[in-house]
């Protein structure tokens, strides 16, 4: 749960960068090293408390495989949401389709791919809105409603014995499998209205 959770944190300190007045060499540097920073705070919370923590180290590989991710994202939302959207929908197939600690990593991996998706959400979806801009933030907010539907729903399929726990994250699969497509929708939505997508640099993560 830690590890879940602390990568969310990796991705937000990650996303956090490009709020900041540096420079272009710098903040990909630091797109490198900020995360394996989060890590090790990670780790060291866990040592601190006193658990081993020797079992998580194969999971820089997945690390890696996020830093990948921002870099292709290249600080656009659609871009990103769309990125780390396919990225999620990977993590969860590989987690369906094989057992051990290579599923519960792939598993856990999804909060790192979680950790910035909703700042780009929340930039595509109010873009374009003009007067009801307003309006749409309000609906925005209350969508977050999202996150105490879809665990019900994935605990249901849980519960049925034909299925199971494993194969009850076929519900993430689909969350994720949304959001890339979203991602990839909107660009042409925002295009039509005259909106420069690809300009438009995500902060706030």
């Amino acid at each position: 749960m830690s590890l879940f959770w602390g990568s969310m944190m990796i991705g937000r300190w990650t996303g956090a960068i490009s709020v900041f007045n540096v420079s272009k060499a710098t903040r990909k540097i630091l797109c490198v090293i900020v995360p394996f920073v989060a890590y090790g705070v990670i780790l060291g919370a866990n040592v601190i408390k006193g658990n081993e923590v020797s079992g998580l180290y194969p999971y820089v590989i997945c690390i890696v495989i996020q830093i990948i991710g921002f870099f292709a994202g290249q600080d656009k939302p659609a871009k990103t949401l769309m990125v780390f959207g396919l990225l999620g929908v990977g993590s969860v197939l590989v987690g369906l389709f094989t057992t051990g600690s290579l599923a519960t990593f792939a598993f856990i991996s999804g909060g790192l791919f979680c950790s910035v998706m909703w700042p780009s959400i929340f930039a595509l979806s109010i873009g374009g809105l003009g007067k009801y801009t307003g309006q749409g933030s309000a609906f925005l907010i209350m969508m977050i409603l999202g996150g105490s539907l879809v665990p019900p729903v994935q605990g249901g399929l849980a519960d049925i014995p034909s299925i199971g726990i494993h194969a009850s994250y076929i519900i993430p699969a689909l969350c994720f499998a949304y959001l890339a497509f979203f991602a990839f929708r909107v660009k042409n939505i925002l295009k039509s209205q005259g909106i420069d997508y690809e300009s438009a640099i995500s902060g706030g993560h």
